[in-house]
């Protein structure tokens, strides 16, 4: 069952990502679009570790996977980004070489933490709501 779960995840990742750069073929090298897509899934990844991981394993074991290896693995891919950078390399245009590189991995950073973050809000929002009650001798 976990393999039919990264497997949908997957698609579907795949699916998104190949829409979503369609939709900046036009521009140069498609950077926009990479970007968007790998700043998206480091999101997505950072909010739902957080929300499975922490103590309150919110989702499933099957739901996790589908979410981070299967669609956020087919969603972000390392070989969308590298191709651009050396595209760009061999144009001589070093410094969008250097600001590609350079931002992808420090915003990527940061919208991994700002995941986790607003995974860490949800669930204390859930609580406070009295949506979701956790048995504290649990804890």
């Amino acid at each position: 069952m976990e393999i039919v779960a990264i497997f949908m995840g997957g698609a579907i990742g795949a699916f998104l990502r190949y829409i979503i750069l369609s939709m900046f073929k036009y521009y140069p090298i498609n950077v926009i679009g990479v970007f968007l897509v790998n700043m998206t899934g480091c999101f997505i990844i950072g909010f739902v570790t957080y929300i499975a991981i922490k103590k309150h394993h919110l989702i499933n074991e099957y739901i996790k996977k589908l979410l981070i290896v299967g669609f956020a693995g087919g969603f972000t891919t390392f070989s969308a980004f590298s191709h651009p950078v050396i595209e760009m390399f061999f144009h001589h245009h070093y410094v969008y070489v250097f600001f590609n590189m350079f931002l992808s991995v420090i915003i990527g950073l940061i919208f991994v933490s700002w995941g986790m973050n607003c995974g860490y809000y949800f669930m204390h929002y859930l609580i406070k709501t009295k949506r979701i009650s956790f048995n504290r001798e649990a804890d």
